[in-house]
């Protein structure tokens, strides 16, 4: 993962735009980082319109988040180009998380030296604790250790190989593309049904990073994340015992996915270009 890279082109990018001497502040940062982008969720009416958008995307891609697939899809699409869509979506919201964690690392600075928050911070780390739901928990240090291993990114090839397993990479079962599961009354328990691929997508990767079910996970993303090992969210997928409870085998079937379909640890080194 490249979380390390991203985080200081954040800083500098901030950096380069007030005086050298000045250090960034959590002040400074809060209205930078949390600024929404207004990027456009582009419609394509066939499946090679969107091939060519996609085109020449190996390194680096094109900031285009889509929420429904061309009706031809499942006919003409690939399992290549349904995982650059898909990865497109995920680097998007983990920017998203970056920057809420440069936000937590600075209130986390502060309180590691006994330092009080002022108002705006305090509300700033009350929202991520709601958020990340950490609210269950009675002190202020155990808050910012679950917070520490909640507000992280989730790698592409991860997220690439629980859809491809349920949607056969785009083919099928998109109003619920991860499978995601909820009551729809008090006896029926089945997969959520969402509108588009984009909320589908954000709820997916909330799920990942705050439902305790997954506190197993985030254990593996957090130790696996800075080891120089090849393709390290395989051996996170291993955390997924819990993704689905009533099939045992669910992760070593994302593990066999991830084997007979390389090219998707490839997701993990592309970047969105920049706006």
């Amino acid at each position: 993962m490249k979380k390390i890279g991203i985080v200081f082109c954040v800083l500098f990018c901030f950096i380069s735009v007030v005086k050298a001497e000045e250090k960034p502040t959590f002040e400074r940062l809060l209205p930078l980082l949390t600024k929404e982008k207004n990027e456009e969720e582009k419609i394509f009416k066939t499946t090679q319109e969107l091939g060519e958008a996609f085109k020449n995307s190996n390194k680096e891609l094109p900031r285009i988040f889509i929420k429904k697939l061309p009706s031809d899809f499942a006919q003409k699409g690939s399992k290549e180009l349904y995982s650059k869509i898909l990865t497109a979506l995920i680097l998007k919201e983990n920017e998203k998380i970056l920057n809420e964690r440069i936000l937590f690392m600075l209130l986390k600075e502060k309180a590691d030296k006994g330092q009080p928050w002022n108002q705006q911070e305090q509300a700033y780390f009350d929202y991520l604790v709601d958020r990340y739901d950490a609210i269950v928990l009675k002190t202020v240090p155990t808050k910012i250790n679950d917070l520490l291993i909640k507000i992280d990114e989730i790698p592409p090839s991860l997220a690439v190989a629980q859809s491809a397993l349920r949607t056969d990479f785009g083919k099928k079962n998109m109003d619920s593309p991860f499978e995601q599961m909820g009551w729809k009354d008090t006896q029926t328990y089945a997969p959520i049904q969402y509108e588009n691929l984009t909320d589908a997508v954000k709820e997916y990767m909330k799920e990942m990073n705050a439902t305790p079910n997954y506190d197993d996970w985030r254990r593996l993303r957090a130790k696996y994340a800075n080891k120089k090992i090849t393709n390290p969210s395989y051996y996170m997928a291993s955390g997924l015992r819990t993704y689905q409870p009533e099939d045992p085998a669910y992760f070593e079937k994302i593990q066999k996915l991830m084997n007979q379909n390389l090219f998707i640890f490839s997701m993990d080194d592309l970047n969105l270009k920049k706006n």
